[in-house]
């Protein structure tokens, strides 16, 4: 009996200890939820914007806007470019939004995003932009096609692009 008590106390002790040093999700930077999502370095400049914060960016701000979905091969690929790009030009915040989650929920907002970044029905995440005081300067819209894959010659070449566009930024 004494061995049973001694067992159970030492799972408690085990299981007390360890859900003490497990970060929940809510107490997670925005960098550490971006690096999960996207399985890239949790030292990444990625901040998560709403709606709202993005369609200020296209109304009054200057930034740089990531749209993607970790859900699609293409976003995870290029994320992984743009990191890399962003670390080079020391970029410390890139405004992050998935636009398919307010697709068929805020309709209204969701028009309005696509009317300021004129979005077209073809076209594929991730889009980068470079916004200048609320006017979109230029953006990358990987070309998604059943032609082009993923390798080497297409990291090179979106990396070149990317690295122009922020350029711009600069």
């Amino acid at each position: 009996m004494r061995k049973v008590v001694v067992i159970i106390f030492i799972l408690g002790f085990v299981f007390l200890i360890s859900g003490c040093s497990i970060k929940k999700t809510e107490e997670l930077t925005d960098a550490e939820k971006f690096a999960n999502e996207y399985s890239i370095s949790e030292k990444n400049p990625f901040q998560y914007a709403t709606i709202n914060e993005v369609l200020e960016l296209l109304e009054s701000k200057s930034g740089i806007l990531f749209l993607g979905d970790s859900d699609s091969e293409w976003s995870t690929f290029g994320v992984k470019i743009l990191n890399k790009v962003l670390k080079e030009k020391k970029i410390d915040e890139v405004y992050y939004f998935n636009p398919e989650i307010i697709k068929n929920k805020d309709s209204k907002k969701y028009k309005k995003l696509v009317d300021l970044l004129e979005l077209k029905e073809d076209s594929y995440l991730p889009i980068v932009y470079v916004i200048v005081s609320g006017k979109v300067v230029d953006h990358v819209d990987y070309p998604v096609h059943d032609d082009v894959s993923l390798d080497d010659n297409s990291v090179e070449e979106l990396e070149e692009e990317y690295s122009d566009l922020i350029s711009l930024y600069l």
